[in-house]
């Protein structure tokens, strides 16, 4: 998953004790790509259920009020764009979306090289305004059901350690 433009995670230092753990058991590539799955899985659901990992519901977009669908789903490409990269000791989840960023965080965007931002708005209608102002959306964190998902992850990875 490419770094440089979209919006990733850290689990404040939970990924890090995952890590130290999945170094004391060897070769724990398969249970970060499982937890990665999990991960994703959950962030799916967040879309559908237009709500950040505490359970808040995202502010309705516009869009989604005026033609009566959901947030953040006009396209769907952002919801599709959301994918894992895991390594053996670390797992990362996030979109590589030039625009993953300000949904997740919000924030105000201003016109960079002319006077007004100038876009097309709902209608088809030419809008031209100096600044836009997007609530934040997150999408992705960590659940409680993800956590769950995570530790049955760690459990049957375990589980199987120790099968012979």
């Amino acid at each position: 998953m490419a770094a440089h433009n979209g919006v990733s995670l850290s689990w404040g230092g939970f990924d890090a004790a995952l890590g130290q753990a999945a170094q004391k058991l060897g070769n724990t590539q398969a249970l970060m790509e499982s937890v990665g799955e999990a991960l994703v899985s959950g962030t799916l659901k967040r879309f559908d259920a237009e709500e950040d990992p505490e359970g808040n519901k995202w502010e309705p977009s516009g869009r989604a009020s005026e033609e009566g669908g959901q947030t953040l789903t006009g396209t769907g490409r952002l919801r599709r764009s959301i994918e894992y990269a895991a390594t053996s000791d670390k797992v990362m989840v996030g979109s590589n979306l030039a625009y993953a960023r300000i949904h997740q965080e919000g924030g105000i965007i201003t016109p960079r090289n002319a006077k007004k931002l100038v876009f097309t708005g709902r209608g088809g209608k030419k809008v031209a305004v100096d600044k836009v102002t997007i609530p934040a959306r997150p999408y992705l964190g960590v659940s409680e059901e993800d956590m769950d998902d995570v530790k049955a992850a760690m459990t049957d990875f375990l589980a199987g350690a120790f099968t012979p």
